[in-house]
Order: structure tokens, then C-alpha cells, then sequence
């Protein structure tokens, strides 16, 4: 693979793509309820907000307008992250007043994009939710969700697991889940 910088695209004298800025937030809640009837989860949940995959496509763009970024450049290039997600996951799902029900992991981010490798917020919350036995649901284009198969496959056992994987392609071949594909994922996630 071969990389060219394109020296004319960038407005500085400085050649070098746009760097990651990584922002810590400090939240105190990490569980939003929602309230359409047209969504198929009850609670979402963002260990991060803004995406290093930076999907032209992607509708949680307009999301980081209201952190004060643009729904641009920032979007891919500021993210968010909430090292406490774990332990507000836990103690959330513990108080006495949680109504349980299904979390969505990352509806305005992909919850494995890059840093995940590094942070490992996604595995925390996924550790947290297997013990809780909590209903998650996953979506996202990075293979990295299969480095937490144990603990989506112990969710699986109590049939509180569905994840959702976004193929990007222009071939219609690769739009199709291939017989094994179909298989490993009828085995990983849907057998008790």
C-alpha cells in the first residue's frame, strides 16, 4: 500500500493529514433513555462521540454539533471519550431505579473505531452487561468486535445479544454474508 500527500490540499505550510485529538468527558450518567417508538432499544449508551472512521455516509455526524464541533473535519478528528464508562454502566445498571432494558452500544459512534484497540471502553462496557446479563445491541464495521466474542458469547447464552455489522462496498458479492459467515454467526451469537 502506498500513501501520497497531495501538498496543495493543505492550507498550512504543515503536510501532514489532520490529527486525532482525543477529549476527555467527564460524565456523570452514561445511559440516555430513549423515547422513540420507531428505535428498537431502550437506553443508548457512548463510551465515545465522534468516529476516526469518518463515513461520509454516517447520520451521527450532525450529533457532534452539539458538543460545539463541526459535523465535519471535527467529527472524525475530535473524539470524545469517557474513560468512567464502565464503572457508570455498573452503577447504573445496580441502582434500584434502573428499568431494565435493551442498551444500544454506540448509536452516534462506532464503539470499535480505532482507539477502541488502545481503550478497550467497549470491552469494559460488554464485560459489565455479559455480568448484568443486560440485552445489547452491537452495530459496527470494525472486525475488532470479534477480539470480545466471550463476552458476546456469554450474552448469547441468555439470548441478550444481537450484533449488527456494517459491510461498505460497491460490489453486490460482498453484500451477501457468505454460507460460513452465515454459520459462525449463527453459532456465535444466536445459540443459548
Amino acid at each position: 500500500m502506498h500513501l501520497e500527500t497531495d501538498e496543495d490540499a493543505w492550507v498550512d505550510d504543515d503536510p501532514r493529514p489532520l490529527r486525532t485529538v482525543f477529549l476527555r468527558d467527564d460524565s456523570q450518567s452514561i445511559l440516555v433513555a430513549n423515547e422513540a417508538d420507531d428505535l428498537s432499544f431502550d437506553y443508548g449508551l457512548n463510551p465515545y462521540r465522534g468516529c476516526e472512521h469518518g463515513c461520509a455516509y454516517c447520520y451521527a455526524r450532525t450529533y457532534h454539533e452539539y458538543l460545539g464541533f463541526s459535523a465535519g473535519l471535527d467529527f472524525e478528528s475530535k473524539i470524545v471519550v469517557k474513560p468512567d464508562a464502565p464503572a457508570l454502566l455498573e452503577r447504573a445498571l445496580a441502582n434500584g431505579s434502573y428499568k431494565p432494558g435493551t442498551i444500544s452500544l454506540s448509536g452516534v459512534t462506532d464503539c470499535y473505531q480505532p482507539i477502541e484497540r488502545k481503550l478497550m471502553l467497549t470491552r469494559a462496557c460488554l464485560e459489565v452487561l455479559a455480568r448484568f446479563r443486560n440485552p445489547v445491541v452491537v452495530i459496527t464495521k470494525n472486525a475488532l468486535v470479534c477480539r470480545d466474542l466471550d463476552h458476546l458469547a456469554e450474552l448469547a447464552r441468555h439470548q441478550a445479544v444481537a450484533v449488527y455489522l456494517s459491510v461498505t462496498t460497491m460490489d453486490p458479492d460482498h453484500c451477501r454474508p457468505t454460507d460460513l459467515a452465515r454459520r459462525a454467526l449463527s453459532l456465535e451469537f444466536t445459540r443459548p
